[in-house]
């Protein structure tokens, strides 16, 4: 079975409370996708499970095309502890091929579509997968990468086409048997990977165990947005991302609730119309989405209204405060933002439905603990910035092939989160940036997202980011990328006007020097700023 990495750190001197967990009951020898399906069928199974564009599907029938397609994968000579690369579109045939590899102790690695080429060969070189089922428009990219590698890897087409030679992957599916016996892991084997979607350089893969997603859906799910089999979910977040997996398959099965698939990137009008249409009850989405749903909402000229809807969540970044105040002008209805990390899988920090403290995380999410600390490992106190740390039954087992990376995250049951963030006397948490962003200007340390806030506060602001550079006089100075609200144009009177505007009452190490204005911010697939391409 997979490797679990012991991470306890030999000679430490932190001393850690004694952290309260979520009781499961979970059984040594447990199969997370069997176990999921099985009990959603058992009570829910003519329920609906997935609408998308071309059809309607129960749980039954999904249980049915998971078993289809496991049946496919064996006769790929896939087996247990073999890695299956999935680099498809949002579909439901990613969400069969991703159950169905974990019901046979495979291993799914989920990658973004259409990468560039040295990323996509860096990422085949470190999965090694034994079959790579992609979409026809990278099929041949794959293919010619896969022949560079020393070792085998099955190129399949997930759509008939002429490049692979017309190999028809539903097809033959089909005609695999809709019955397929679950393989016998352990709640601690790796039962996926997930890559992380950071602010710099080529992302990790992160191991999660069988235990993983079930400890998360039932923190977040149940306990926290209490999602049953009358809620109807949208997410916009991408399904090879750790916020997709979560949103769009392991809470509507561990909840038996129905998930509206969407295949393609929607407008905010687009969004607004499908939530409307299908009568959407809860929105899992990122603070740049949300606020292009409030612009195109604010240009209907008929009131716009979303009386089905009981919960909006944003996880993928911090929530800006304008945003939240604007949403529920709007809606009548809170936002709820949360923390959350790829490594952790989902969010282990967040406010509640009818608990929202504007501006902050919220507090710890059930069976988490959070521990705030300085650069010496003792705990901060409470309006003091500090490294976060969190416990909780959702942690990664580990980054695949990155010993020395695992050992500074994990610090024994740990997750060291990178993340720094404050907490208030009532025991809210605010986010003061990610550790890896921090810049040093004038010996003082900068969190780039607080002075990105002081520009978004401008009106004439609909994005921004700000990183460090060297001026003419060696000294290292802020630089601010901003892309204008609509209809307003860049020009250097503009950047000046602005830049005095953000600067003032700031103190010299928080002063932006430079304003560049672009189109769009670089983000990755699950929207979270790539800094490092900025630089």
């Amino acid at each position: 079975m997979a490797e679990h990495t012991s991470n306890n750190i030999v000679g430490s001197t932190r001393s850690f409370d004694n952290p309260q967990a979520l009781s499961l009951n979970i059984a040594r020898e447990f199969n997370i996708a069997d176990f999921l399906m099985k009990a959603a069928v058992a009570e829910n199974g003519d329920n609906i499970a997935i609408v998308s564009p071309r059809q309607i599907i129960t749980f039954n029938q999904l249980v049915a095309l998971v078993n289809q397609a496991g049946n496919f994968l064996l006769k790929h000579k896939v087996s247990i502890e073999r890695r299956v690369l999935l680099m498809l579109k949002d579909s439901t045939d990613f969400v069969s091929l991703f159950l169905a590899s974990i019901k046979l102790g495979a291993v799914p690695v989920a990658l973004p579509t259409q990468l560039q080429r040295h990323e996509l060969r860096y990422l085949l070189d470190e999965s090694r997968a034994a079959v790579a089922i992609v979409d026809p428009e990278d099929f041949l990219t794959v293919r010619e990468l896969c022949k560079e590698l020393p070792w085998r890897t099955e190129v399949i087409s997930a759509q008939p086409s002429e490049v692979s030679g017309g190999v028809s992957m539903p097809e033959e599916r089909q005609e695999q048997n809709s019955e397929l016996a679950a393989a016998a892991t352990t709640c601690d084997d790796t039962a996926f990977w997930v890559y992380t979607q950071g602010s710099a350089g080529f992302p990790k893969a992160t191991m999660h165990s069988h235990r993983s997603p079930l400890y998360a859906s039932q923190s977040y799910a149940k306990e926290v947005l209490n999602l049953d089999e009358n809620d109807i979910i949208i997410s916009t977040s991408a399904l090879h991302s750790s916020q997709g997996l979560m949103e769009r398959i392991f809470f509507p099965l561990l909840s038996h609730a129905s998930i509206v698939m969407l295949e393609e990137k929607l407008s905010g009008a687009e969004l607004l119309e499908k939530m409307r249409t299908h009568k959407a009850t809860v929105i899992f989405s990122s603070p740049d989405i949300y606020s292009q749903i409030l612009q195109d909402a604010e240009s209907q000229h008929e009131s716009v209204s979303l009386p089905s809807l009981r919960a909006c969540i944003s996880t993928n970044q911090p929530l800006t405060l304008a945003t939240q105040i604007s949403w529920k002008k709007k809606f009548d209805l809170d936002i709820i933002n949360a923390l959350s990390s790829t490594e952790e899988l989902y969010a282990y920090i967040t406010n509640r439905p009818g608990q929202i403290r504007a501006g902050s995380l919220g507090q710890a999410a059930p069976g988490y603990s959070i521990r705030l600390e300085d650069k010496n490992g003792l705990h901060v106190a409470p309006g003091q910035i500090g490294n976060l740390l969190v416990y909780g039954g959702s942690t990664m087992l580990g980054f695949w092939n990155k010993h020395k990376k695992t050992t500074r995250a994990l610090i024994g049951p740990w997750l060291d989160t990178g993340d720094k963030c404050i907490m208030d006397e009532d025991g809210y948490y605010y986010f003061a940036g990610k550790r890896e962003d921090m810049m040093l200007i004038d010996d003082h340390w900068v969190s780039p997202s607080d002075v990105e806030q002081n520009l978004l506060n401008l009106p004439e602001v609909a994005q921004a980011a700000v990183v460090s550079a060297i001026d003419n006089n060696d000294k290292m100075r802020l630089r601010a990328y901003i892309v204008l609200e609509p209809n307003i144009e860049p020009s250097g009177e503009m950047a000046t006007a602005l830049r005095l505007r953000a600067n003032k009452n700031q103190p010299l190490h928080m002063q932006i020097k430079w304003i560049d204005f672009v189109p769009d911010l670089p983000r990755s697939n699950t929207g979270k700023l790539q800094r490092y391409r900025l630089r």
